[in-house]
Protein backbone atom coordinates (compact mmCIF):
# COMPACT_ATOMS: atom_id res chain seq x y z
CA UNK A 1 0.00 0.00 0.00
CA UNK A 2 1.21 3.37 -0.97
CA UNK A 3 1.92 5.69 2.35
CA UNK A 4 0.32 8.66 0.31
CA UNK A 5 -2.98 7.65 1.04
CA UNK A 6 -5.70 10.15 2.67
CA UNK A 7 -6.67 8.85 6.00
CA UNK A 8 -9.19 10.94 7.09
CA UNK A 9 -12.14 8.83 7.38
CA UNK A 10 -14.92 8.09 4.88
CA UNK A 11 -18.38 6.93 5.36
CA UNK A 12 -17.90 4.04 2.83
CA UNK A 13 -15.16 2.84 5.21
CA UNK A 14 -17.35 1.81 7.47
CA UNK A 15 -19.10 -1.49 5.25
CA UNK A 16 -15.52 -2.28 4.15
CA UNK A 17 -14.86 -2.28 7.94
CA UNK A 18 -16.89 -5.21 8.07
CA UNK A 19 -15.07 -7.26 5.49
CA UNK A 20 -17.57 -7.87 2.82
CA UNK A 21 -14.94 -10.53 1.56
CA UNK A 22 -16.04 -12.68 4.12
CA UNK A 23 -19.87 -12.76 3.77
CA UNK A 24 -18.83 -14.61 0.36
CA UNK A 25 -18.10 -17.68 2.78
CA UNK A 26 -20.82 -17.23 5.45
CA UNK A 27 -23.46 -16.59 3.13
CA UNK A 28 -22.59 -19.84 1.03
CA UNK A 29 -23.02 -21.60 4.61
CA UNK A 30 -26.21 -19.92 5.09
CA UNK A 31 -27.21 -21.08 1.31
CA UNK A 32 -26.06 -24.69 1.65
CA UNK A 33 -28.00 -25.15 5.42
CA UNK A 34 -30.81 -23.50 3.75
CA UNK A 35 -30.65 -25.76 0.60
CA UNK A 36 -30.42 -29.25 3.12
CA UNK A 37 -33.75 -27.90 5.05
CA UNK A 38 -35.89 -26.57 2.23
CA UNK A 39 -34.70 -30.25 0.48
CA UNK A 40 -33.60 -29.17 -2.91
CA UNK A 41 -32.84 -31.31 -5.27
CA UNK A 42 -28.85 -31.69 -5.11
CA UNK A 43 -28.60 -30.78 -8.78
CA UNK A 44 -31.84 -28.45 -8.48
CA UNK A 45 -31.72 -24.85 -9.28
CA UNK A 46 -33.44 -22.04 -6.78
CA UNK A 47 -34.08 -19.37 -8.18
CA UNK A 48 -36.10 -17.56 -4.77
CA UNK A 49 -35.12 -18.91 -1.55
CA UNK A 50 -37.97 -17.79 0.85
CA UNK A 51 -38.38 -14.23 2.26
CA UNK A 52 -37.88 -15.68 5.43
CA UNK A 53 -34.16 -16.27 3.99
CA UNK A 54 -33.27 -13.38 3.37
CA UNK A 55 -34.32 -11.83 6.48
CA UNK A 56 -31.55 -14.37 8.03
CA UNK A 57 -29.39 -13.48 5.36
CA UNK A 58 -29.54 -10.12 6.32
CA UNK A 59 -29.98 -10.54 10.09
CA UNK A 60 -26.97 -12.79 10.57
CA UNK A 61 -24.45 -10.59 8.02
CA UNK A 62 -24.73 -8.26 10.43
CA UNK A 63 -24.29 -9.75 13.41
CA UNK A 64 -21.40 -11.33 11.51
CA UNK A 65 -19.96 -7.90 10.57
CA UNK A 66 -19.91 -6.97 13.78
CA UNK A 67 -17.75 -9.17 14.74
CA UNK A 68 -15.25 -9.07 12.26
CA UNK A 69 -15.10 -5.53 13.25
CA UNK A 70 -14.30 -6.87 16.96
CA UNK A 71 -11.77 -9.22 15.68
CA UNK A 72 -9.89 -6.18 13.68
CA UNK A 73 -9.75 -4.32 16.98
CA UNK A 74 -8.08 -6.91 19.06
CA UNK A 75 -5.88 -7.97 15.49
CA UNK A 76 -4.35 -4.56 15.12
CA UNK A 77 -1.04 -5.28 15.41
CA UNK A 78 -0.84 -8.37 13.77
CA UNK A 79 -2.81 -6.83 10.81
CA UNK A 80 -0.13 -4.20 10.74
CA UNK A 81 2.79 -6.46 10.69
CA UNK A 82 1.14 -8.72 8.03
CA UNK A 83 -0.23 -5.17 6.16
CA UNK A 84 -3.43 -6.18 5.53
CA UNK A 85 -6.90 -4.27 7.12
CA UNK A 86 -5.84 -1.46 7.01
CA UNK A 87 -9.04 0.75 8.31
CA UNK A 88 -7.96 0.19 12.06
CA UNK A 89 -4.27 -0.34 12.16
CA UNK A 90 -3.50 2.67 10.50
CA UNK A 91 -5.60 4.82 12.37
CA UNK A 92 -8.16 5.83 10.02
CA UNK A 93 -10.96 4.92 11.55
CA UNK A 94 -10.08 4.79 15.64
CA UNK A 95 -10.97 2.01 17.56
CA UNK A 96 -13.53 4.10 19.89
CA UNK A 97 -16.01 4.50 16.36
CA UNK A 98 -15.28 1.09 15.67
CA UNK A 99 -17.03 -0.33 18.85
CA UNK A 100 -20.22 1.95 18.29
CA UNK A 101 -20.22 0.88 14.76
CA UNK A 102 -20.14 -3.06 16.26
CA UNK A 103 -22.61 -2.19 18.40
CA UNK A 104 -24.60 -0.47 16.27
CA UNK A 105 -24.69 -3.89 13.78
CA UNK A 106 -25.77 -5.97 17.05
CA UNK A 107 -28.79 -4.31 17.72
CA UNK A 108 -29.99 -3.70 14.06
CA UNK A 109 -29.07 -7.19 13.64
CA UNK A 110 -31.13 -8.29 16.77
CA UNK A 111 -34.18 -5.76 15.92
CA UNK A 112 -34.50 -7.51 13.00
CA UNK A 113 -34.04 -10.93 14.18
CA UNK A 114 -37.22 -10.67 17.30
CA UNK A 115 -39.04 -9.02 14.68
CA UNK A 116 -39.38 -10.98 12.00
CA UNK A 117 -37.53 -14.49 12.53
CA UNK A 118 -37.96 -17.66 14.53
CA UNK A 119 -37.00 -18.05 17.78
CA UNK A 120 -34.70 -20.99 16.29
CA UNK A 121 -32.97 -18.01 14.41
CA UNK A 122 -32.71 -15.95 17.46
CA UNK A 123 -30.69 -18.34 19.57
CA UNK A 124 -28.83 -19.90 17.06
CA UNK A 125 -27.81 -15.33 16.86
CA UNK A 126 -27.21 -15.32 20.41
CA UNK A 127 -24.87 -18.55 20.35
CA UNK A 128 -22.90 -16.91 17.63
CA UNK A 129 -22.56 -13.92 19.18
CA UNK A 130 -21.14 -15.54 22.48
CA UNK A 131 -19.24 -17.24 20.56
CA UNK A 132 -17.61 -14.26 18.43
CA UNK A 133 -16.78 -12.44 21.62
CA UNK A 134 -14.76 -15.58 22.89
CA UNK A 135 -13.20 -15.92 19.83
CA UNK A 136 -11.49 -12.01 19.72
CA UNK A 137 -11.74 -10.92 23.43
CA UNK A 138 -9.47 -11.31 25.89
CA UNK A 139 -9.17 -13.26 28.43
CA UNK A 140 -10.65 -15.62 26.33
CA UNK A 141 -9.69 -15.11 22.78
CA UNK A 142 -9.84 -18.35 21.19
CA UNK A 143 -8.01 -17.01 17.76
CA UNK A 144 -4.72 -16.96 19.91
CA UNK A 145 -5.35 -20.76 21.25
CA UNK A 146 -4.79 -23.63 19.36
CA UNK A 147 -7.12 -26.00 18.16
CA UNK A 148 -9.79 -23.59 19.83
CA UNK A 149 -9.21 -21.59 17.20
CA UNK A 150 -10.10 -24.12 14.49
CA UNK A 151 -12.98 -25.79 16.29
CA UNK A 152 -14.10 -22.35 16.83
CA UNK A 153 -14.05 -21.30 12.94
CA UNK A 154 -15.74 -24.86 12.25
CA UNK A 155 -18.55 -24.40 14.74
CA UNK A 156 -19.62 -20.64 13.24
CA UNK A 157 -19.13 -21.37 9.87
CA UNK A 158 -19.76 -24.93 9.70
CA UNK A 159 -22.32 -25.37 12.34
CA UNK A 160 -24.34 -21.93 13.51
CA UNK A 161 -24.24 -20.63 10.17
CA UNK A 162 -25.48 -22.88 8.27
CA UNK A 163 -28.71 -23.74 11.18
CA UNK A 164 -29.49 -20.06 10.20
CA UNK A 165 -30.06 -20.84 6.47
CA UNK A 166 -32.09 -24.28 7.59
CA UNK A 167 -33.81 -22.59 10.63
CA UNK A 168 -35.12 -20.41 7.34
CA UNK A 169 -36.76 -23.74 6.00
CA UNK A 170 -37.26 -26.04 8.52
CA UNK A 171 -37.35 -26.24 11.93
CA UNK A 172 -33.68 -26.77 13.84
CA UNK A 173 -33.38 -30.23 14.82
CA UNK A 174 -30.91 -32.92 15.27
CA UNK A 175 -30.62 -34.00 12.01
CA UNK A 176 -29.92 -30.56 11.49
CA UNK A 177 -26.82 -30.90 13.64
CA UNK A 178 -25.72 -34.22 11.52
CA UNK A 179 -25.96 -32.53 8.04
CA UNK A 180 -23.99 -29.47 9.34
CA UNK A 181 -20.59 -31.88 9.90
CA UNK A 182 -19.36 -32.08 6.27
CA UNK A 183 -19.42 -28.43 6.36
CA UNK A 184 -18.13 -28.43 9.62
CA UNK A 185 -14.95 -30.95 8.69
CA UNK A 186 -14.54 -28.59 5.54
CA UNK A 187 -14.06 -25.18 7.45
CA UNK A 188 -12.09 -26.59 9.76
CA UNK A 189 -9.53 -27.82 7.03
CA UNK A 190 -9.50 -24.78 4.86
CA UNK A 191 -9.34 -22.03 8.30
CA UNK A 192 -6.09 -24.53 9.18
CA UNK A 193 -4.10 -24.20 5.72
CA UNK A 194 -5.18 -20.39 6.03
CA UNK A 195 -3.27 -19.48 9.53
CA UNK A 196 -0.20 -20.50 7.58
CA UNK A 197 0.68 -17.31 5.23
CA UNK A 198 0.21 -15.18 8.72
CA UNK A 199 2.43 -17.79 11.34
CA UNK A 200 5.29 -14.88 10.84
CA UNK A 201 2.78 -12.23 11.81
CA UNK A 202 1.21 -14.03 14.61
CA UNK A 203 4.20 -14.96 16.19
CA UNK A 204 5.15 -11.01 15.99
CA UNK A 205 2.05 -10.28 17.87
CA UNK A 206 2.23 -13.02 20.20
CA UNK A 207 -0.86 -15.24 19.14
CA UNK A 208 -0.21 -19.52 19.16
CA UNK A 209 -2.54 -20.01 16.34
CA UNK A 210 -2.68 -23.52 15.06
CA UNK A 211 -0.02 -22.76 12.90
CA UNK A 212 1.95 -20.62 14.94
CA UNK A 213 1.67 -24.42 17.26
CA UNK A 214 2.18 -26.93 14.55
CA UNK A 215 4.42 -25.05 12.23
CA UNK A 216 3.51 -24.97 8.61
CA UNK A 217 4.37 -29.27 7.75
CA UNK A 218 2.14 -30.45 11.01
CA UNK A 219 -0.85 -27.42 10.24
CA UNK A 220 -0.68 -28.37 6.32
CA UNK A 221 -0.70 -32.22 7.56
CA UNK A 222 -4.09 -31.83 10.11
CA UNK A 223 -5.78 -29.61 7.38
CA UNK A 224 -5.51 -32.48 4.98
CA UNK A 225 -7.32 -34.78 7.36
CA UNK A 226 -10.01 -32.80 8.03
CA UNK A 227 -10.47 -32.17 4.54
CA UNK A 228 -10.49 -36.32 4.21
CA UNK A 229 -13.19 -35.93 7.44
CA UNK A 230 -15.16 -33.67 4.81
CA UNK A 231 -14.88 -35.76 1.74
CA UNK A 232 -15.77 -38.81 3.99
CA UNK A 233 -18.86 -36.99 5.62
CA UNK A 234 -20.32 -35.64 2.44
CA UNK A 235 -20.37 -39.08 0.73
CA UNK A 236 -22.39 -40.36 3.86
CA UNK A 237 -25.01 -37.70 3.82
CA UNK A 238 -24.58 -37.06 0.03
CA UNK A 239 -23.96 -33.43 0.39
CA UNK A 240 -22.69 -33.10 -3.51
CA UNK A 241 -21.50 -29.46 -2.67
CA UNK A 242 -19.16 -30.50 -0.08
CA UNK A 243 -18.09 -33.78 -2.58
CA UNK A 244 -17.04 -31.87 -4.99
CA UNK A 245 -14.92 -29.72 -3.27
CA UNK A 246 -13.61 -31.97 -0.76
CA UNK A 247 -12.50 -34.27 -3.49
CA UNK A 248 -10.23 -31.53 -5.16
CA UNK A 249 -9.55 -30.04 -1.56
CA UNK A 250 -7.53 -33.45 -0.26
CA UNK A 251 -5.75 -33.21 -3.83
CA UNK A 252 -4.70 -30.01 -3.23
CA UNK A 253 -3.83 -29.77 0.53
CA UNK A 254 -1.90 -33.38 -0.10
CA UNK A 255 0.48 -31.16 -2.55
CA UNK A 256 0.74 -28.46 -0.15
CA UNK A 257 2.26 -30.40 2.49
CA UNK A 258 5.61 -31.18 -0.04
CA UNK A 259 5.55 -27.62 -0.67
CA UNK A 260 7.91 -25.77 1.43
CA UNK A 261 6.64 -22.39 0.81
CA UNK A 262 3.12 -20.83 1.72
CA UNK A 263 2.27 -20.76 -2.05
CA UNK A 264 0.74 -24.25 -1.95
CA UNK A 265 -1.48 -23.66 1.47
CA UNK A 266 -2.88 -20.49 -0.20
CA UNK A 267 -3.91 -22.59 -3.60
CA UNK A 268 -5.15 -24.95 -1.76
CA UNK A 269 -7.68 -23.00 0.52
CA UNK A 270 -8.49 -20.83 -2.31
CA UNK A 271 -9.44 -23.36 -4.76
CA UNK A 272 -11.59 -25.52 -2.38
CA UNK A 273 -13.28 -22.40 -1.59
CA UNK A 274 -13.78 -21.45 -4.43
CA UNK A 275 -15.14 -24.93 -6.36
CA UNK A 276 -17.62 -24.81 -3.17
CA UNK A 277 -18.65 -21.13 -3.56
CA UNK A 278 -19.03 -21.86 -7.37
CA UNK A 279 -21.02 -25.17 -6.70
CA UNK A 280 -23.66 -23.23 -4.57
CA UNK A 281 -23.83 -19.81 -7.10
CA UNK A 282 -24.70 -22.56 -9.54
CA UNK A 283 -27.91 -23.84 -7.51
CA UNK A 284 -28.48 -20.05 -6.55
CA UNK A 285 -28.13 -18.05 -9.08
CA UNK A 286 -28.73 -14.65 -7.42
CA UNK A 287 -25.60 -15.99 -4.71
CA UNK A 288 -23.86 -15.54 -7.63
CA UNK A 289 -24.82 -12.30 -8.13
CA UNK A 290 -24.24 -11.13 -4.33
CA UNK A 291 -21.07 -12.34 -5.04
CA UNK A 292 -20.02 -10.60 -8.12
CA UNK A 293 -21.42 -7.39 -6.78
CA UNK A 294 -19.05 -7.89 -4.05
CA UNK A 295 -16.02 -8.91 -5.55
CA UNK A 296 -16.36 -5.44 -8.06
CA UNK A 297 -17.07 -2.95 -4.82
CA UNK A 298 -13.77 -4.21 -3.30
CA UNK A 299 -11.95 -4.53 -6.35
CA UNK A 300 -12.99 -0.19 -7.07
CA UNK A 301 -13.08 0.45 -3.58
CA UNK A 302 -9.04 -0.84 -2.23
CA UNK A 303 -8.13 0.55 -6.11
CA UNK A 304 -9.31 3.95 -5.33
CA UNK A 305 -8.90 4.12 -1.70
CA UNK A 306 -5.37 2.67 -0.91
CA UNK A 307 -4.07 2.08 -4.29
CA UNK A 308 -3.72 -1.95 -3.97
CA UNK A 309 -5.08 -4.40 -5.76
CA UNK A 310 -7.20 -6.79 -3.58
CA UNK A 311 -8.61 -9.28 -3.62
CA UNK A 312 -6.82 -11.22 -6.05
CA UNK A 313 -6.99 -14.88 -6.22
CA UNK A 314 -3.51 -15.67 -5.09
CA UNK A 315 -2.10 -12.80 -3.19
CA UNK A 316 -2.69 -11.78 0.15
Amino acid sequence: MKKDIDRSPKFYDFFFLMRPILFIPLWASLFLGYAAGAEIPSFGIELFPSSLFWINLLSYTLLMGAIYVVNQIYDRESDLVNNKLFLIPYGIIDTRKAWIFSAALVVLSFAISFLFSTLDFVVILILSLILGILYSVPPFQFKGRPFIDALSNGTGYGIFAYLAGWAAAAPVNFSALLYSLPLFFFVIAIFLNTTVPDIEGDKKAGLITTGVFLGKLGTNILAAAFMFYALLASFIFMDIHILISSIIGVILFVVAIFDDSDYMSKVSYRISSFVFVLSLAIKFPLFLVLDVLIYVLLRMYYEKRFHYTYPTFFGR
